[in-house]
């Protein structure tokens, strides 16, 4: 065998060995949890309904751009006990479920007025699961609280100023009200 030859196998023997571990592709989350495991596809959903419930502005950012989901996920995996966390990933499934059933298509292809249709339907609870409305409720709750507890909120839209300005006299007595 020439050196040439050689060199040229042992290449391309390593470059495919670098490359077959990328082509299995594996559905993993980019958010470590300890208690509760959740699929990449999980949360791209979640990452969509967070958005559905606080969606992009012209103005102002939506729930997607304060990674809200992963907001919701850290909340739910760190706070809620290992039943309520059982029920969290039952709910996801069985809203994943929902999705399907009433439009034959995963939430994440679903068209926008197709979500907001769905979570509509979740608000008035009809032949919606419970342990669905439950996932629902929980994202809902945390991705508002995720999002009125951001910087960008509390800076533009409730003015909110993290040290008393230019009006602030500390020798002034307080007035009774």
């Amino acid at each position: 065998m020439n050196r040439r030859t050689a060199i040229r196998n042992v290449v391309i023997i390593s470059a495919g060995a670098r490359l077959i571990p990328s082509c299995v592709h594996e559905d993993k989350s980019t958010i470590a949890l300890k208690n509760i495991s959740v699929t990449g596809s999980q949360e791209q959903m979640l990452a969509e309904l967070t958005e559905t419930i606080i969606p992009k502005t012209k103005n102002f950012i939506g729930a997607k751009d304060l990674k809200a989901h992963e907001f919701v996920l850290t909340m739910v995996d760190d706070c809620a006990s290992p039943e309520d966390q059982q029920k969290f990933t039952e709910g996801m499934k069985l809203f994943e479920e929902a999705c399907k059933k009433k439009w034959n298509s995963s939430f994440v292809k679903c068209s926008a007025q197709q979500r907001n249709e769905l979570l509509q339907s979740m608000e008035k609870k009809q032949d919606i699961p419970e342990d669905a409305l439950k996932f629902y409720g929980t994202v809902k709750r945390y991705t508002v609280q995720s999002f009125t507890s951001s910087k960008d909120y509390m800076t533009d839209i409730r003015k909110y100023k993290m040290v008393p300005g230019p009006n602030f006299k500390g020798c002034v007595p307080v007035k009774n009200a």
